[in-house]
């Protein structure tokens, strides 16, 4: 009885993976840049068409993925993008508010 149990309760938590890992891949966004929190548990905000421009970067990220479309992305410290540029290429990890705001190219 004992092994029926507990295998019924690992079919069950399969079960809920696998439905949680096809939710979360249907809503993933595969164009543009998009930032995470929970180090890429937990998108945060997508930008599906960078334009170059210096753009507020979302404080709480602590991930990032420029996909396809995204070449580099440059964040600043100050909020006009300007002082010290750091390049963090296209999937990095970063301490959630460490920068201001960003470029993407």
């Amino acid at each position: 009885m004992r092994s029926k149990l507990v295998l019924a309760a690992v079919t069950l938590a399969c079960a809920a993976f696998t439905a949680t890992a096809a939710q979360t891949s249907a809503a993933a966004p595969t164009t543009g840049l998009s930032f995470y929190a929970g180090y890429f548990a937990t998108l945060v905000a997508n930008v599906p068409h960078p334009d170059g421009t210096c753009t507020p970067f979302p404080a709480e990220a602590d991930s990032l993925v420029g996909w396809s479309n995204i070449e580099q992305v440059v964040a600043y410290r100050s909020g006009d993008c300007t002082g010290t540029a750091v390049g963090l290429g296209t999937l990095r990890t970063f301490k959630p508010g460490e920068f201001s705001s960003y470029i993407a190219h």
